[in-house]
């Protein structure tokens, strides 16, 4: 996955908080990749870190819930994930909308659902996110 999204420049150290580059300035801007794929990354995969979205799905496949083809899952986990990287803490903010995915894609499958283990889920999957 790559995101483009502007470097956030830490004055104290000259470096984005984000994707750890280094900066000659704390007021330049430019494009900041902290998931991008190159030779540096593909060696250090296991250290990139990976988002609530992500976390999420990886908890229901555990228990036997897989992405389909066409279902939109990846494309929602790849959001949240997005969306916490521009905004720290938007995964819990937003926890009844990410809930709300998941009922959406209970009913299209016909599964059962309930809103409060999906909330269990959710918060896991956030402090799993977190670690």
């Amino acid at each position: 996955m790559s995101s483009k999204i502007d470097c956030v420049i830490n004055c104290d150290t000259l470096t984005c908080d984000r994707c750890k580059k280094k900066s000659s300035s704390c007021d330049i801007k430019r494009n900041c990749r902290p998931w991008e794929d190159n030779e540096k990354d593909k060696k250090h995969k296991s250290s990139i870190p990976t988002g609530p979205g992500t976390e999420l799905k990886k908890l229901l496949s555990r228990i036997g819930i897989q992405s389909k083809n066409g279902c939109g899952c990846s494309d929602k986990a790849r959001h949240i994930d997005y969306m916490e990287i521009i905004e720290p803490g938007w995964a819990e903010k937003n926890v009844e909308l990410i809930v709300d995915y998941l009922e959406e894609e209970a009913k299209k499958r016909k599964l059962p659902f309930l809103r409060a283990g999906a909330k269990v889920l959710v918060k896991l999957a956030i402090r799993r996110a977190k670690k």
